[in-house]
């Protein structure tokens, strides 16, 4: 799952070079994307050590829409080419359908975003008086399980062990020997949506799986979108593009000066076959461009939930003070509200975005919403810290798809 700092950071440069074709007949939209696709990927495979690039493009709703592929699926001489049957970890753009079962929750009644841990977990005193709308929107202080120790020895060690919610949050509930930091303000913080689909499953008295299948996979038609808390199904991985994982860095956790990350033993590994349950509703779930892009037009729409719910969904924190924004400024460029990202992209102005990272995976989407135009990539790794360029090859799409302008 991307940490935001990271990712808010990478996508300040977004506004790239324009993609340049040839002398002769003007190409297509869908043949501009091909190739700003193919050329992407052959700049950036050697550096980012990925095989393969899913796109769908909607140039509004209902449509059209442009669907493009290049690479393959995997490292193997005997993988085949990226295809619409092929699948991606959505990372933590699936913190969206996080939010959508607990507003949709609050719409019936069941719950409300000011309602406290004290009230839904007391077996977590020290956490007692944050609300779910902190939770959702990373002002909670609460430490970050992804980053601990004992996480990175379970994906080295326990790659295939399913874990449960409460052996994440577990990792760093404050003891006398867990002494993780806790910050004010802003702070990414994959914990935070662990307690929220606990909340969820007791507000509801259904598992957060059921919720996420009932509340939004089925009634969105999102065919090529899977949730489990655990391993997946054979079928479904079979249908998994291979994921790399090739960051060094150290954790959040470390030493700012440490020698070694602790995840340095996954460098180099497929991630593919391990088991997921160590995202869960922090970024879990597995789609196509082709759904996610579905998906994020519902809620940009506002067809998710009822227009009260809308409007919290969409009330945005400054990621610079942690306290509300009204809009964005030069000034103060980033708002976090639930499970959402906007900021400012250089000069195209705020934008609606997420980059979601797993080990082996990243889903980008951006909302180009002057145009109607919503943009939705995924690849196949993790690469070092400042070599992922995947907003690249969003610029690129949109550039070869965008209006011309007005004379």
């Amino acid at each position: 799952m991307s940490r935001a700092t990271v990712l808010l950071s990478a996508c300040i440069g977004f506004i790239g070079s324009m993609v340049v074709f040839g002398a002769g007949a003007e190409p297509s939209r869908p043949e501009k994307v091909q190739a700003a696709l193919e050329r992407w990927l052959a700049e950036r495979a050697p550096l980012e050590k990925l095989t393969g690039i899913a796109a769908y493009i909607s140039l509004g709703d209902p449509g059209p829409a442009i669907e493009a592929f290049a690479g393959t699926t995997g490292r193997s001489p005997s993988s085949g080419p990226i295809s619409q049957d092929t699948l991606f970890q959505m990372g933590s753009t699936s913190k969206s359908f996080t939010a959508a079962v607990i507003l949709k929750l609050e719409a019936a009644g069941k719950l409300s975003l000011d309602d406290t841990i004290s009230k839904w977990l007391p077996e977590y005193p020290a956490w007692q008086d944050v609300s779910i709308r902190r939770l959702l929107n990373m002002t909670s202080g609460i430490p970050n399980y992804s980053e601990t120790e004992a996480m990175s020895r379970l994906w080295v060690e326990e790659p295939q062990r399913d874990l449960s919610a409460e052996e994440l949050v577990r990792m760093v509930y404050p003891t006398s020997s867990n002494r993780l930091p806790v910050t004010t303000g802003y702070h990414y913080s994959n914990t935070n949506y662990i307690l929220a689909s606990m909340i969820a499953e007791k507000a509801a008295g259904k598992t957060f799986q059921e919720l996420v299948h009932e509340l939004v996979i089925e009634p969105f038609g999102l065919h090529s979108t899977f949730y489990e808390s655990g391993t997946y199904p054979e079928a479904v991985v079979q249908r998994l593009a291979h994921g790399y994982f090739e960051n060094p860095a150290c954790t959040d956790y470390q030493p700012k000066d440490c020698a070694a990350s602790w995840n340095l033993p996954l460098v180099g590994r497929d991630v593919r076959a391990m088991s997921s349950s160590w995202a869960q509703a922090a970024g879990g779930a597995v789609s196509s461009p082709r759904d996610v892009n579905r998906w994020m037009r519902a809620v940009f729409a506002g067809q998710v939930v009822p227009a009260k719910q809308q409007g919290e969904w969409l009330r945005m924190i400054s990621t610079r003070t942690g306290e509300t924004l009204a809009g964005l400024t030069t000034e103060d460029p980033r708002g976090f509200s639930l499970g959402l990202v906007q900021a400012i992209l250089g000069p195209a102005g705020a934008h609606w975005f997420y980059e979601g990272e797993t080990l082996g995976y990243r889903t980008l989407y951006v909302w180009f919403a002057q145009d109607d135009i919503l943009i939705t990539v995924q690849t196949n790794s993790q690469p070092a810290e400042g070599m992922d360029r995947l907003h690249d090859a969003v610029i690129a799409i949109y550039e070869a798809v965008k209006p011309l302008a007005s004379p």
